[in-house]
């Protein structure tokens, strides 16, 4: 039986000779046939009586850094904070398997560290089917937006304003999941909801529920032995702020009963809030496509490039998330579903070309989608 010193050493001797034929290749950043070659640098405590182990611990770090670096431009941010568990244990515990060959540019000391600094071909597609192959590769989600609700409410033909009604609908948003906020007090309230919305900033909400509530008796308490009847109408749109484009129409009808009539007008009010809440359904997928811009970015020179600006793109604000859809290393082509808040495809266009650098340019930006150069020549 071999023992654990002689493990270690015939270990450490194939890593050897394996980036002895990595060197050999004298590998070059960026895109190959076979993947993409990256740098990465990884440490392990230092042993003094156990140089060996160390040196291997070491290697081990770095080539899981070099996958890691791959991951993280294929996988977006919240899912690798989501499901971080399941990455480390499907992915990144079998790192040398996706790295097609290395060499080590430099290792040795530091303090309490030792350090390992490799070049590695990491083969990118295996890495990416077993991304997609796990459910790791997760398109961003919107989630429910921001909503503030403006309506003129009438009890009779009185206008009211206990505001019964925006209530009853900020309570049935709350309950559908949606983030209800107060309009700024400048607002005029009496203007056109069009104008309002146009106004508007997406830092302060998203969308303007606009419209008119009125709750009437319907005279039957004789009949119903003293308790009050109420009918309430709500008519509401929802208008995009910004472009003050109206997206949905809502109209819903409801009734009431109880001991008094304003509590019966209230009860009309919340039994018709939640009948038009429900019919907002749709308005969550109509959202996520305005939402998602497409980025193509042409003459990419390499992975690293790719990786580091989507790091920098997503502390952008505005952006909210972004996911990789595809990256065609030999022709430096890379497609990005990008997420956005409060800014528009030409705003997003010109951060990403700030980001670039003076090498980047904006080819078009053509409703929700933006073509981009990485390059001079564009490829």
């Amino acid at each position: 039986m071999k023992s654990p010193q002689f493990v270690r050493l015939f270990l450490v001797s194939a890593l050897a000779l394996t980036a002895c034929a990595g060197a050999g290749t004298r590998l070059k950043k960026g895109k190959t046939r076979e993947g993409e070659v990256v740098e990465a640098e990884g440490m392990a405590p230092y042993k003094a009586d156990d140089l060996t182990g160390t040196k291997a611990a070491s290697l081990a770090a770095a080539q899981k850094a070099a996958v890691e670096l791959v991951v993280g431009v294929y996988v977006n941010a919240k899912t690798r904070v989501d499901k971080a568990v399941a990455i480390e244990q499907t992915i990144l515990t079998h790192s040398s398997g996706y790295i097609k060959s290395y060499e080590i540019l430099s290792e040795g000391r530091s303090g309490d560290w030792y350090k390992t600094r490799i070049r590695a071909l990491v083969s990118t597609k295996e890495l990416h089917d077993d991304l997609d192959s796990s459910g790791l590769l997760l398109q961003p989600s919107i989630g429910y937006p921001r909503v503030s609700v403006l309506l003129k409410e009438y009890i009779g033909e009185n206008e009211s304003q206990e505001g019964y009604a925006a209530r009853a609908v900020t309570q049935a948003l709350l309950n559908q999941g949606f983030k209800v906020v107060e309009l700024p007090s400048s607002i005029k309230r009496d203007e056109d909801p069009l104008e309002i919305a146009k106004d508007l900033s997406h830092r302060v909400t998203e969308l303007l529920i606009t419209g008119f509530a009125r709750a009437q008796s319907l005279g039957e308490e004789r009949r119903l032995g003293g308790m009050s009847s109420y009918r309430a109408t709500i008519n509401f749109r929802v208008i995009e702020v910004g472009s003050a484009e109206v997206m949905q129409t809502v109209s819903e009808v409801a009734s009431g009963l109880e001991g008094t009539p304003e509590i019966a007008a209230q009860k009309a009010f919340e039994a018709a809030a939640e009948m038009t809440v429900k019919d907002l359904s749709t308005l969550q997928a109509e959202l996520e496509k305005r939402a998602h811009v497409d980025v193509t970015i042409t003459g990419l020179k390499s992975f690293e490039v790719l990786s580091n600006f989507q790091k920098s793109l997503i502390g952008v604000p505005g952006v909210k998330d972004l996911y990789l859809r595809s990256y065609d290393q030999t022709a430096g082509v890379a497609v990005l579903d990008v997420l956005t808040d409060h800014i528009s495809p030409q705003e997003l266009a010109d951060q990403c070309v700030k980001i670039g650098g003076s090498d980047w340019s904006t080819f078009q930006v053509a409703g929700r989608s933006v073509q981009l150069s990485a390059s001079q020549a564009g490829h």
